[in-house]
């Protein structure tokens, strides 16, 4: 992947996406998020220009962001965890 950064598992979800990243120790966290977001906001943008409007001051994404750590866990439980945990929909997780 450009810059890098591999994804191992990826679940987009009704109001937020869950990732499974991995890239290298010395980059950091804040500029990786930035990446991501900006990169990805930019692309979409520029293939749906009307879709700008849409958006709170034509920001694609909020100023939040959760990240943890996989220290003690391995790559299969959070692959796990993104799929199976996170990957419904409200709708399918309340029936």
């Amino acid at each position: 992947m450009e810059k890098g950064y591999k994804i191992h598992a990826m679940e987009v979800v009704d109001d937020h996406v869950h990732l499974f990243l991995e890239f290298h120790p010395s980059t950091s966290l804040s500029k990786v998020i930035q990446y991501l977001k900006g990169g990805s906001s930019y692309r979409l943008f520029k293939l749906h220009p009307e879709m700008r409007h849409q958006y709170w001051s034509g920001s694609l994404w909020s100023s939040g962001k959760f990240y943890r750590s996989i220290g003690n866990v391995t790559a299969d439980t959070i692959k796990h965890y993104i799929k199976e945990s996170q990957g419904k929909t409200k709708t399918e997780a309340q029936s």
